[in-house]
């Protein structure tokens, strides 16, 4: 897939989760068979020589069996049972290593995906016409230049170790056997070795190569983190009408507390502040306050609940800057507010 040239952001952990699940993964074939061949080596080192051992100990048994009538009276099962158990006695550590390692490095290179997407179905593959176009595409022609330059560099390799030892191995045609066999096994070592080695480097090159087009093909644009930013955070509108609701809820609950009120102090008209005061509170507490349309709901509502309403427009301006519903008035204003309430007493001794 082309990189598209607006796409210059890193790509959000939810795009790459997205990614996976959709089974794009960073993977390096290179990779996995470097681990294997090295795996393979290691374990042939160390069960090398048992393996080995118990090859000629088997050999000499179906030697012994295949003496002149020693075939016949065996019995077919048994002789299958045998062979069945030697090939999984030579086979099942490789086998079961392979199996290992290629779980391991799956799990190195791309973590722990399952997904079932890949396995889906795409009849678009079955179009020849695409297939050809593929065929000829940058990627493909990409691919195969590497796939030539990495076999250039392995066959390099193998003619620096063979080339001088091919006198060598010529003159053990002359050797004897042990003295041959010793040779080639040391050649073959080197060859081996020196491949591995290679591979190992053009593997963890690849691996690289791999992660960094994965990076590249997942970027996102500029608009594209915003989107995914808006969805997990919520659309303004919605924050909107969900901050009117708890806005609406609160004036709610504010105009409930105006009848506890001991009087409200106005401006007259713009602001209402309703202040509560008795010997339970060390000083008024504010239990309403609001502009305009509010402030016209709080007058009715006190006046519905018979709490007397004074206009003083210079104390219910800063009564509303200063002090917060449900909190106590601040010291500065206690005096202005002690002369408001003393004459709210005084209008309730007349009555």
């Amino acid at each position: 897939m082309a990189n598209d040239p607006g796409k210059t952001e890193k790509a959000t952990p939810k795009r790459r989760q997205k990614a996976r699940e959709e089974g794009s993964v960073p993977r390096s074939a290179d990779f996995d068979g470097a681990i294997l061949l090295w795996g393979n080596f290691f374990l042939f080192m160390g069960l090398g020589g048992a393996t080995l051992a118990l090859m000629v100990k088997q050999v000499a048994h179906f030697l012994q069996m295949a003496r002149p009538g020693a075939l016949a009276d065996a019995r077919q099962l048994t002789l299958l049972g045998d062979v069945l158990m030697i090939l999984g006695r030579l086979l099942l550590p490789f086998l079961g290593l392979n199996l290992l390692l290629a779980m391991a490095t799956g799990f190195a290179q791309r973590g722990f995906s399952m997904s079932t997407k890949p396995l889906q179905p795409k009849f678009d593959r079955l179009n020849p016409a695409q297939g050809f176009k593929k065929l000829f595409a940058a990627k493909a022609l990409g691919d195969l230049v590497k796939s030539l330059a990495k076999f250039a560099l392995l066959a390099w390799v193998a003619w620096a170790v063979v080339e001088p030892r091919i006198p060598i191995l010529l003159a053990t045609l002359k050797l004897p056997l042990g003295q041959s066999l010793d040779l080639f096994q040391a050649a073959v070592f080197a060859l081996y070795r020196n491949v591995m080695l290679a591979m190992l480097v053009l593997a963890l090159t690849d691996f690289a190569w791999q992660r960094s087009s994965w990076e590249k093909s997942i970027r996102m644009t500029k608009q594209e983190v915003k989107d995914e930013v808006k969805d997990a955070d919520g659309s303004p509108e919605i924050k909107q009408k969900q901050k009117a609701i708890m806005q609406a809820s609160a004036r709610r609950r504010m105009l409930a507390e105006v009848p506890k009120a001991t009087v409200v102090v106005t401006n007259p008209t713009h602001v209402a502040v309703a202040l509560r005061y008795d010997e339970k509170t060390a000083a008024p507490i504010c239990v309403a306050k609001g502009l305009d349309h509010l402030a016209l709901k709080i007058r009715e509502r006190a006046r519905e609940a018979g709490i007397p309403t004074l206009e003083r427009p210079e104390l219910a301006r800063a009564l509303y800057r200063s002090v917060e519903v449900a909190k106590p008035i601040p010291q500065d204003l206690y005096q202005a507010v002690a002369q408001v309430l003393a004459f709210v007493y005084r209008l309730r001794g007349a009555a």
